[in-house]
């Protein structure tokens, strides 16, 4: 009753009547109030993560020359990232910091086709990790590619220092990081640390292998070995082959290190979903 007199209706009015007034007049009411109130600010947007990094440019290109049994040379120096006749497995390793052996799923010829990478970051400082983080946008964008994490139980080696000691040689500064397959039981490496050399084991041996040997320089190297295909390929009753032992003696004999084997929960990165890239 008191907020119909104050605005002016008569306890008398009709009920249409009252209601349509009084509707008007909370309308009119709702509109002072709001033109008192001063304006508020837009809301800002949440604040999301960083941009991601990008190489300033970058080519992807399939081979189509004719190559031989593996990939190389790499190279990630000086703000820049070159791999020549990768596989597409090979460089999600590489960008996530992922051994090759430890990327699962896929496609199949996430394995068997090649590709020339050659990209440049803006900064010539760039480190390792941005490059890193360049290379899964660059692989995103390119090859549209989705991936997780997981563990699974899988075989594993240690690579850990053999009882005479290391026998491997200093890199020197003025040499550049280069892995090349001589043969496809043959690499040439220069200026490797013991994370390029365990990634290599992993390949040859199709499962993780981590670093206990405490090394921490880089050195240059070759290792040569008889694969277990090639030994599958001589007759039980022929002569042993005398060219080269097998990856374990290899590592041993012309490194100084040992593989040693045992089983455990190991984490692996999953390829959800990878495109072929078009040509650029």
């Amino acid at each position: 009753l008191v907020l119909l007199l104050r605005l002016g209706l008569s306890p008398d009015d009709r009920i249409e009547g009252t209601m349509t007034k009084l509707v008007l007049a909370l309308m009119a009411l709702d509109l002072a109030i709001g033109s008192q109130v001063p304006p508020q600010p837009p809301a800002q947007p949440p604040a999301g993560a960083a941009a991601p990094l990008e190489f300033e440019v970058a080519s992807v290109k399939p081979i189509k020359r004719e190559i031989g049994p593996g990939a190389g040379p790499w190279t990630f120096s000086h703000g820049r990232f070159n791999a020549e006749a990768a596989t597409l497995r090979g460089v999600i390793g590489w960008a996530y910091s992922t051994l090759t052996v430890q990327v699962h799923g896929g496609p199949g010829w996430l394995d068997t086709e090649r590709y020339d990478f050659v990209a440049k970051a803006e900064s010539a400082d760039a480190s390792r990790d941005e490059l890193r983080a360049m290379l899964q946008s660059l692989l995103a964008d390119r090859f549209k590619l989705a991936v997780h994490r997981e563990t699974q139980d899988l075989p594993v080696y240690t690579l850990v220092i053999a009882k005479n000691g290391p026998k491997l040689q200093e890199a020197k500064e003025t040499e550049q990081t280069y892995g090349k397959w001589v043969a496809r039981d043959q690499v040439l490496c220069t200026k490797f640390n013991m994370r390029g050399l365990v990634d290599l084991l992993a390949g040859v041996l199709g499962s993780p292998v981590s670093d206990k040997t405490g090394l921490t320089g880089r050195y240059d190297f070759k290792l040569q070995w008889t694969s277990l295909r090639a030994q599958k390929r001589v007759k039980s009753d022929s002569p042993p082959l005398d060219s080269a032992p097998d990856i374990f003696g290899a590592v041993q004999e012309q490194l100084g290190l040992k593989l040693e084997a045992k089983k455990g929960p190991v984490e692996v990165l999953v390829v959800d979903r990878a495109e072929k890239a078009s040509v650029n």
